[in-house]
């Protein structure tokens, strides 16, 4: 289905961009330099990330039959045409703070301890999302709970913490690059994780679901608790 094939291909995209720009123009003949490691570690960061979406987002799709997504770009080829151009966007904006630390001239840097603490947080990111993720697939496919929300697990403490994960990795991305930066311009793709999280914060991501939420479950006292009680993305920060 196309909803399939979007997901296969943005999850490749990332890959195959990550890998190509990560081994550009490397000599197996030489040593391996420091930068060419974190480039390498970077490749496998975004590569970690691509393949569980895509694993993720295809088990969805094969159990549900469909991608309501792509229900109606099916029956609208110029439709579908614009979802697979932002595809490509969406894919560029995530590894641009990579493609400047893939194609550095910088071989080495006195803040690689810069460069691993983005890669924990993106670590920490992916493992709070995959978290968040199976726990809600393990709710929705227990019978008994058709038709509630849920409230457990990391869900206890933010009501997308799967957003929130999402967020911080490529805050981590972004960090892990930096310090291998060889152009002031470069700094500037840290307004590619600040879209990410305004576009999740405040367009396609936390807003539709809220909204659906509120139609679902507006009447329900526990779901009205829940909202005041937990905190819409940031773990513990109600605001």
């Amino acid at each position: 289905s196309s909803g399939i094939n979007a997901e296969y291909g943005g999850a490749i995209t990332h890959i195959s961009c990550a890998f190509l720009g990560a081994f550009y123009g490397w000599d197996a003949s030489k040593a391996v330099t420091e930068a060419k490691l974190v480039q390498i570690i970077q490749a496998v960061c975004i590569s970690l990330w691509a393949g569980k979406l895509g694993a993720f987002l295809f088990y969805r799709v094969i159990k549900a039959g469909s991608d309501s997504r792509f229900e109606d770009a099916k029956k609208k080829p110029l439709v579908l045409l614009i979802y697979w151009m932002l595809q490509g966007v969406w894919v560029y904006l995530n590894i641009l703070p990579s493609l400047f630390l893939f194609y550095s001239s910088t071989t080495t840097s006195k803040l690689l301890y810069v460069s691993i603490i983005g890669w924990v947080l993106f670590l920490f990111g992916l493992v709070f999302e995959t978290v968040s993720d199976y726990q809600k697939t393990v709710f929705r496919n227990n019978p008994a709970n058709k038709g509630r929300f849920i409230t457990s697990g990391l869900w206890s403490i933010s009501r997308h913490p799967n957003y929130f994960g999402e967020i911080v990795l490529w805050f981590g991305i972004f960090i892990a690059a930096a310090p291998y930066f060889d152009t002031n311009w470069a700094f500037f793709t840290v307004l590619c994780p600040t879209l990410t999280a305004l576009q999740i914060s405040f367009f396609s991501g936390i807003p539709l679901l809220e909204n659906g939420g509120l139609k679902r479950w507006g009447n329900d006292p526990e779901y009205a608790k829940y909202l005041g009680s937990v905190s819409v993305l940031v773990p513990f920060f109600m605001c």
